[in-house]
Order: structure tokens, then sequence, then C-alpha cells
């Protein structure tokens, strides 16, 4: 309530520009720094910058950059599209989809398809009653792309609709086949089918980085591998003598957006930065450069099955990335998805989206967080991590030696085992998973998501194996003023794994002894005649050890071993 004397009470109007400099000291770096320090009481103004996987900073302030206005905004593929209609709202339509799903997904919220496992024997039926010119109609690495791309092609000439007229992305990826070379090769000859019909939106070659980020790689590594790939096209178009720019604008890319929305919007920003530099780099003009179709999918290693519906959160936050990030496509994925997506689950995801653009405005404006120094200096930042991942590619000899030899898997098997560690140590944490963690047993995720490295993963794994046979667990409290907290650090790791334990003091020697624990962690000063009482077959741990612990994870999965199945 405000008193009579408030100084709110007593001011009759609102504070203009003039009297608000009056209160408030100019904002800079110095002044900035100098305020901080007399909070971090010592500590050096560095301790505040964080780095992520690929040793990036961010900074906790940054000051204004005069640099960035040169560079102009960062565009989507078709300006005027976004502004007037947002972004293609798409739908992965899995194998085995039928047209009654289609049109279900295009009635509720979908205005693009990308589909897996399509014939083109059955594309018509498939595509009945579906305007071909209203979506964007994407493929999921079909077998025969050409055959393919003809029976689209006469599908929408039944529908009196023009090729020009069309949006195609028929998804081929040279680089996740067997012989990457050889499918460069049919793909270049159907790029040049694509480019004499003079349509524009007919693309033919996708860079998947979605998958390699899925695999394990970081953003810098996955920016590497997508300009890798279009290196590889350009240069194939090239043998066959396919003009850089006509090559380029055959070809789309997709990247991964994780639940980080900053990173999500400097990742997408950061490939159209390193599409104009590689162009430029290979001659061609800034007015020849046709633009990037990106698209953005939701990630699926920051899934798990734990506490699911918490997926709808980092669906969204990683949609949001992309959206302010000037993806042209977005697609996510039901929060149930590793243990098979509901139409329910899907529709939610479309729903998001289409809010985004019809409630929230996120596509009125192109390229809206341009100049924000923050986000400029880190788009930069990672802009030039992806060039210099790209050029340890081109050092072993390009994309196709880099697979050949082991390199990229290499780099994903790294990463991907370096985010494990940080969750097994409790570097890193997991909303639902390490944190917040929800009492219950982890269903089993799709052997389709096998190859998905899920930082979870390892925590559901032990989830699993402790509802099959769980240990008795007790904790012994010392009487000193660390047992507390050492208690409830053990407690938040046994909450981790899923499993229950009873707390006893450290000197009851009759409850511990009818309590016949498996296992008994020492939680403070307990004296040493309580723990030479035991059983020997008991496992003793102290709270300093599980908190000390590099793999705190597989040291709760050692326990599961000593108990019974009773």
């Amino acid at each position: 309530m405000l008193q009579n004397d408030s100084p709110t009470r007593a001011r009759k109007k609102p504070i203009g520009m003039t009297e608000t400099q009056t209160y408030f000291e100019p904002a800079d770096p110095v002044s900035w720094a100098r305020m901080v320090d007399k909070v971090l009481k010592g500590a050096p103004l560095d301790s505040l910058t964080r780095h992520d996987e690929d040793n990036l900073p961010t900074d906790a302030f940054y000051p204004v950059r005069e640099d960035v206005a040169a560079r102009g905004p960062l565009l989507p593929s078709v300006p005027s599209k976004r502004v007037t209609h947002g972004w293609d709202i798409c739908q992965p339509m899995a194998e085995g989809s039928r047209n009654a799903d289609i049109l279900d997904a295009l009635a509720s919220g979908a205005t693009a398809l990308t589909l897996a496992g399509a014939m083109a024997e059955g594309i018509a039926g498939l595509l009945d009653q579906v305007v071909l010119s209203a979506i964007t109609l994407g493929f999921e690495a079909p077998d025969d792309p050409q055959a393919l791309y003809i029976a689209v092609l006469r599908c929408a000439a039944e529908g009196e609709i023009a090729p020009d007229k069309l949006t195609i992305d028929l998804g081929i990826d040279p680089f996740a086949a067997r012989a990457p070379a050889e499918s460069l090769v049919s793909g270049c000859a159907l790029a040049s089918k694509a480019i004499s019909r003079a349509a524009p939106h007919h693309y033919v070659m996708r860079l998947d980085g979605w998958t390699r980020h899925n695999q394990g790689l970081t953003a810098a590594q996955e920016l590497g591998f997508i300009l890798a790939g279009i290196a590889e096209i350009l240069r194939a178009g090239a043998a066959r003598g396919i003009d850089p720019a006509q090559m380029a604008g055959r070809v789309s890319a997709r990247v991964a957006l994780p639940p980080d929305t900053f990173a999500g919007i400097i990742k997408c920003r950061a490939l159209r930065v390193l599409w104009d530099g590689i162009l430029s780099a290979c001659g061609v003009d800034a007015a020849a450069r046709p633009p990037l179709r990106l698209q953005g999918y939701g990630g699926l290693r920051m899934m798990t099955v734990l506490d699911s519906e918490v997926n709808m959160l980092r669906t969204t936050t990683a949609l949001l990335g992309g959206a302010i990030g000037g993806a042209d496509s977005l697609a996510g994925f039901g929060h149930d998805v590793l243990t098979g997506e509901s139409p329910a689950a899907a529709r939610l995801v479309r729903m998001t989206q289409a809010m985004m653009i019809a409630e929230s405005q996120l596509s009125t404006s192109l390229d809206p967080v341009a100049g924000a120094p923050f986000l400029e200096t880190r788009t930069d930042a990672l802009a030039a991590a992806g060039w210099t991942a790209f050029q340890e590619i081109e050092r072993e000899g390009g994309l196709c030696a880099a697979l050949a030899n082991g390199m990229i898997a290499a780099q994903a098997d790294s990463a991907a085992e370096h985010r494990e560690t940080a969750l097994r140590c409790g570097k890193a944490d997991l909303v639902g998973v390490t944190l917040q963690p929800r009492a219950e047993t982890a269903p089993v995720a799709l052997s389709a998501f096998d190859t998905v490295r899920r930082p979870a993963a390892p925590v559901e794994q032990l989830r699993q194996a402790a509802a099959a046979k769980a240990p008795r667990i007790l904790l012994l409290r010392g009487d000193d003023d660390g047992a507390a907290g050492a208690e409830r650090t053990v407690r938040r790791w046994l909450q981790i794994a899923g499993l229950q334990a009873l707390s006893l003091p450290g000197a009851d020697g009759a409850a511990i002894a009818t309590a016949r624990p498996d296992c008994v962690f020492l939680c403070g000063d307990v004296g040493t005649e309580i723990t030479d009482a035991l059983d020997p077959g008991v496992t003793i741990l102290t709270a300093a050890e599980m908190a000390a612990a590099d793999d705190k994870i597989t040291l709760l999965g050692s326990l599961l071993l000593q108990g019974d199945d009773g």
C-alpha cells in the first residue's frame, strides 16, 4: 500500500525523457564494470562469462557495435511471403502416412509437408485433393527422386498448375548415401533438369545438419558440415558445367534447433552469413546470389521420455529461435515422439507455430534482432567457428573424404560423450531428468531413435533398471552441522535414479539392524561402531563420495547390482 508521503504517490505526471536522465546516469561499459565489481567482491569480471560447447563465449554485457549496419539484415529466402504469410509450418509425415493424414495436417495448421517413403507410383493418391500451389512439398531421401519429381509435376499439370508455381524440395541428401560421389552425380543431373524448367523454387539437394546434430555434432561442427556439403555440390556442379549460382539455387539446408532460443537464432543467422561467404569465395556476385532456403527442425537429442510434457516447452523455445532467426520453414515434434507421436501432440506443435504467426506476430519483422550487440557478436563468432570447422573438413580432402575416413563420426561421438559426461557428473542439468525429476518409471524409446545421442538416455536407462531391481538404501545422518546438506545431496541423486531411501539417525543401531539395508550412505559424521556392525555384504558410501564422483549415473547403477528382487 502506498503511503501519503510516498514519492510515487506525490508524482502527478509520467516521467519524461529529460527527467529520466536526471534519475539514471548514462550506461557505458566502464560504469557497468565498476558497479559489477562491487557485487563480485574481488572476483574477476570475466567470471561472468560463460562458454558453450564450441568454447564460444557469452559475455554478461555487450556494448553497442557500429560495424553491423553495413552488413544489413539477414533475410529469409522470400521476404515478402514471410511478412504476409509467415514461415512454412512443416509437418513431417512418417512412412506409411495416408492421404487422410495429410489432409488432416493441412486442415489443422500445416502449410508444408515432408513425406518419408513416398513413391512415384503412389504419389497421386497420396496428394489427392491437395492444392499443390498452396503448400511447400518436401520429401525425405526418396529412393527414385527423378521419377518422383516427374510424378509430382504430372499431378500439378492435371490440376492446371504451372511448374513455376510449385515449391518442391526433393530432399536428396548425397552425404547420407553409401556412395556420396555417385549420389552427387545423379543429384547434379536432376538439378540440370530443374534449372531448365525455369522454376525458381524447385530444390533438388538438401544439406542435412539436423541429422548430424542428432548424432552429436556441436553447432559450429554442424554448420561446418553443411558448408562442406555446399562446397562438394558446387564442385560437382562445376565439373558438369553448371554455373555456381544456378547450382546453389537448387540447394536447401536443414539445421537443428536447440532448446536454447538464442542459440537457435544465431545458428540460423550464422548459416546465412556463411552462405554468402562461400558463394562470394566462388566468385558469385552479390546480385546473382540466390537466397538460401533454410529449414529449421526441432532437435531430437533434446527430447526425453522422462516427464515428457516438458518436451513441449523445449520444442516451443526451439521453434522460437528458428522463427526469430529467420528460418523459411519450421518443423517440431510432439512431446511423445520418442514413444510414438500422437496426432494430438503433432497438432499442438503446429498450433504453437500458428499462434506465433497470427497472435504473437513474429513474422511481421524481417531479422528483428539485426543490430542487437549480443546477437550480432554471437552470430559473427559462430559463423567464424563454422568456417573453421569447414576448413578442417576441406583439409581432409572434402566432405566425402571426411565421411569415409570417419572424421565426422568421430567429431559427433566426441561431442556427444562430452555432453553426457557433463550430465553424469552434475555440471549440466535437464529439467524433468536431473532437475525437478518426477517419480515415474521411464518408458522405453522406440528403436528408431537409437542413433540419436540423447544426453537423457543414460538416466532413462538407469530409471528402467532401478524399477526392475531396486536395492534397500539407508541414509545415516550424523549429528554435525553438515549432515543435512549431505543428505540433500544424496537424496537428489537418488531421486534422479528413481530410488527410494530411508533416513535414520546414525546412532540408532537397533533401527539400522531392522532396516536390513543393501546400501548405506553416510551423511555427515557417523561413528565407526555403527558401520562396523553392518553386514559385510552392505555397500557403504559417503555423501562426499557421491558429490565428488565424476560419473554419478554409473555409481548409482552399480548399486542396483547389490539389491535383490524383493
